[in-house]
């Protein structure tokens, strides 16, 4: 039987779950419970959000660290470009989170940067804070981490841009790579279905038709004219010739 509790402890529930298991994708809801115009108190009902931001941050930030594995491994070595990652987890964690970003920032960089100063990273959590960013932009993430859109594909990475393609050129070429699978997957059915392929059925529709006996000379000398066909009263002297070929 579920619990009932207080009004005041009630207030101190609704409080917390504004900040308590977002992470989980998780919410809570107060409900009042009556018997007629009777108050008998509260229930604090727990329920799964639906797909919202933040689904699309954690998509993106495991989508950069499936980038850090590929490039560097368990860990980003030290380097003068190496704090970017940081930057562009603070900037996507600080438009998510508000004024809790910066446990999220702390976490993250101890994992896969344990050997920055955090001194250095309280540096780019404060420069977060002194402007209100924008979210980012799929090309502006391609951009700042120098993606390109080989390095984009082989690693099926979606939620991030390319520098060296923008979105409306690898919009034409993922629309190109659809109708090319589509084409595939037909030409597989035609095949399973008993279809011959297109060059081997003009192989022996030209076999079986034979139109360079109609001009009298042989195959390869009508070839090497451009295969020209004969007209169709030629055809009905000379017997039945295929006009599919």
């Amino acid at each position: 039987m579920d619990r009932l509790i207080g009004a005041d402890e009630a207030a101190q529930s609704e409080k917390r779950a504004a900040k308590a298991d977002q992470r989980d994708g998780l919410a809570r809801d107060v409900t009042t419970i009556k018997l007629g115009d009777c108050l008998l108190g509260y229930k604090v009902v727990q329920r799964r959000m639906r797909v919202s931001r933040w689904n699309h941050f954690r998509g993106r930030v495991r989508e950069i660290e499936k980038l850090i594995r590929h490039r560097h491994g368990d860990i980003v070595p030290e380097a003068d470009d190496a704090l970017i990652y940081v930057e562009v987890i603070a900037s996507l964690a600080f438009v998510e989170f508000r004024q809790e970003f910066v446990d999220v920032v702390l976490g993250w960089s101890a994992r896969w940067l344990p050997w920055a100063g955090k001194a250095d990273i309280e540096d780019i959590i404060y420069e977060r804070t002194k402007v209100r960013f924008p979210s980012l932009s799929a090309d502006a993430l391609g951009h700042a981490l120098h993606l390109s859109y080989s390095e984009r594909s082989a690693l099926d990475i979606r939620t991030i841009g390319a520098f060296d393609v923008p979105k409306r050129k690898r919009t034409k070429l993922q629309n190109e790579k659809r109708r090319q699978r589509d084409r595939a997957r037909k030409e597989e059915r035609r095949r399973a279905a008993g279809a011959l392929p297109r060059a081997d059925y003009l192989a022996n529709a030209l076999s079986q038709a034979r139109p360079w006996e109609a001009f009298g000379i042989s195959r390869r000398t009508w070839e090497r004219r451009g295969k020209p066909m004969p007209e169709p009263e030629t055809i009905l002297d000379c017997g039945s010739i295929s006009l599919a070929a």
